[in-house]
């Protein structure tokens, strides 16, 4: 599954996005694929946001309501001709959406200032509801590796069985764990009993989001909650 993202600046601006090589679209369009839009939004004054854009394929799907063979056909080529020429000149970027999950996942816990993902149910539907979507995603993604719950706004809500590099303790005596993936998370809680020396890591860790922005960890399927930050 494809997204399509859109924006009207230069590329560069846009690099927090990972997107994909596009490919051009042939001139024989099926009409009856469907494709996701995501908006990628950007900051601009008040008078900019006062008419926003279309989506990227509106024009496309218009050409369907039109009967008359040889006009369909003519209003198709001029759509795509449109959508080929945004795309190789970058105001339309292609994002698949294993991409967009995967950073989702990277940056989940990461406080980054000027850095908002779009959460996957957001995605506008040229037909039907988001709210299908939404629903979809409210699940659990399972991997060999890893399993990603989401809450009902697609947000991710807890990831379990991440690999764990080692568990380390600071100056407070409280936990530091390192994960297979680079991220560390830090310990907030004044309790070091949470944690032990001996914790085995071979279960994994789990992340779950709790109130107010924060988070809660824990090392072993029968280990404590402990509140905890990423550091890394």
């Amino acid at each position: 599954m494809v997204y399509l993202a859109q924006h009207h600046l230069p590329v560069d601006t846009c690099r927090r996005v990972a997107h994909s090589q596009v490919q051009p679209l042939d001139k024989r369009v099926n009409m009856n694929t469907r494709l996701l839009l995501l908006t990628v939004a950007i900051t601009l004054p008040a008078p900019a946001l006062a008419q926003a854009p279309s989506a990227p394929l509106d024009d496309l799907f218009a050409c369907e309501a039109i009967t008359e063979d040889l006009g369909r056909l003519a209003c198709l080529d001029a759509a795509v001709a449109a959508l080929h020429s945004d795309t190789e000149s970058g105001s339309i970027i292609a994002l698949n959406r294993g991409d967009v999950e995967a950073a989702e996942e990277a940056t989940f816990g990461l406080r980054i200032p000027g850095l908002s993902l779009p959460s996957l149910p957001r995605l506008g539907l040229p037909r039907g509801s988001a709210s299908d979507l939404a629903a979809a995603d409210a699940s659990t993604t399972s991997s060999s590796d890893r399993a990603v719950s989401r809450d009902a706004n697609g947000q991710i809500d807890r990831i379990d069985n991440l690999a764990v590099a080692s568990i380390g303790f600071n100056r407070s005596r409280r936990a530091v764990v390192t994960l297979v993936n680079g991220q560390i998370w830090q310990q907030l809680d004044s309790d070091s009993t949470h944690v032990a020396r001996s914790t085995d890591i071979s279960e994994g860790a789990s992340i779950r989001s709790a109130a107010l922005d924060s988070y809660m960890m824990r090392v072993g399927d029968n280990g404590r909650w402990f509140r905890a930050r990423r550091t890394q």
